[in-house]
């Protein structure tokens, strides 16, 4: 089974939820993640990104996350149709743009800093904690549906 989790950088929400489900190790299922609009170039995604690695440091899965964030690609859909979960509204319209999405594609709905309620840039670390919690209890449901 291949599973993909897509936001918009690949540095916060599809990270965390790519890490967490690798950490489960669980048989015979490939995660990844993508961001549908991802730049290695921008100082401000590598720090959102190593602030990630923090996070997931803190609860001890960071040894299971990826190095870089990758850029979602038609390619890539197609090797992980089994279950694409994408983090919010605004992801599934901008990947819309850039991918053919299958119809049992899912949307989590989850609020990315900046957005919605989390947009207080001083509270940033206890938004990304919260993001953990919520993507973590999303993750735990969809291992229970398998």
């Amino acid at each position: 089974m291949n599973i993909h989790f897509i936001c918009r950088g690949n540095v916060l929400r599809s990270l965390i939820a790519e890490t967490y489900f690798k950490s489960l190790n669980l048989k015979n299922i490939d995660v990844i993640s993508s961001g549908t609009n991802v730049n290695r170039e921008d100082p401000l995604e590598n720090e959102y990104f190593a602030n990630t690695l923090r996070v997931l440091d803190r609860h001890g899965i960071k040894r299971f996350a990826k190095n870089a964030p990758e850029q979602l690609t038609q390619q890539r859909i197609d090797a992980s149709h089994d279950i694409i979960v994408l983090m919010n509204q605004r992801v599934a319209n901008e990947a819309s743009r850039i991918v053919r999405l299958p119809k049992n594609t899912r949307n989590w709905n989850i609020v990315d800093i900046g957005e919605g309620h989390r947009i207080e840039q001083t509270n940033r670390e206890l938004y990304e904690e919260e993001i953990y919690t919520e993507i973590t209890q999303k993750v735990d449901e969809l291992v229970r549906s398998l």
